[in-house]
């Protein structure tokens, strides 16, 4: 099962540029750049090609109102969110894959959706800061309900796993406060979609997550109250 976890604001506010001039999450980052440089710090090892079959680390987001789940490797893109990828530098300048820019069959690596991006953004980082730069080892698991059984079973495997938290884009409760709407079950009061909140407890059953919430003011009268990262470790 995975050892440790992370849930983050799956905000596309919380990638550098993509708001534009005004950098109005800058406290969020840095918040969520300590919970994932721990995390790469505690779990994350060189992978060894041909070794046990772990998968190292999985971005588990949900997707918007009525797009398809998915599994696999991806690139991320803001484009749902109205930004161009060409102009958000961390996303522009992202090392596709080992093939110059293209997956197998010669096809570009398909683009995760917003929440999912905004993870894999946040999770290269700090492998970068922690040395290790290029394409994160990492797959993706959006959701749109239950998980696919390959994607339990990548969960299960994985050493870590980074969560986009927050409502499904285009949900009711999505653009509400964080204060607005809260997840009764094992994360309140962090907020998280349905279907990621099973998928997370299916990765750790029959055992469960301990989890250390820190709270961020929101700062903005357009942004939600507060915002909120969650440090789990799985027992």
């Amino acid at each position: 099962m995975p050892a440790r976890a992370v849930v983050l604001p799956g905000t596309s506010l919380l990638v550098p540029g993509a708001g534009g001039g005004a950098d109005r999450v800058g406290e969020v980052r840095r918040a969520v750049d300590a919970a994932l440089d721990r995390l790469v710090a505690d779990v994350v090892a060189p992978t060894v090609p041909g070794g046990d079959g772990d998968v190292p680390l999985v971005v588990l987001a949900p997707v918007p109102r009525g797009a398809a789940g998915g599994y696999g490797r991806r690139r991320p893109s803001l484009a749902g969110a109205g930004v161009a990828d060409r102009w958000v530098p961390e996303i522009a300048g992202w090392p596709d894959d080992d093939h110059g820019g293209h997956g197998e069959h010669g096809l570009r690596t398909p683009a995760a959706h917003v929440p999912a991006s905004v993870g894999l953004v946040a999770l290269r980082a700090a492998l970068v800061r922690a040395g290790r730069p290029g394409r994160p080892d990492a797959v993706v698991l959006e959701l749109s309900g239950a998980a696919p059984a390959e994607g339990v079973a990548a969960l299960r495997r994985a050493r870590a796993v980074v969560v986009a938290g927050g409502a499904a884009p285009g949900t009711p409760g999505a653009a509400a406060g964080d204060d607005a709407v809260r997840d009764p079950g094992p994360l309140h009061p962090v907020r998280l979609d349905p279907a990621v909140a099973a998928a997370l407890q299916v990765a750790v059953a029959p055992g469960s997550w301990a989890w250390r919430v820190t709270s961020i003011p929101g700062g903005h009268e357009h942004l939600p109250a507060t915002y909120r990262v969650a440090e789990g470790t799985a027992g």
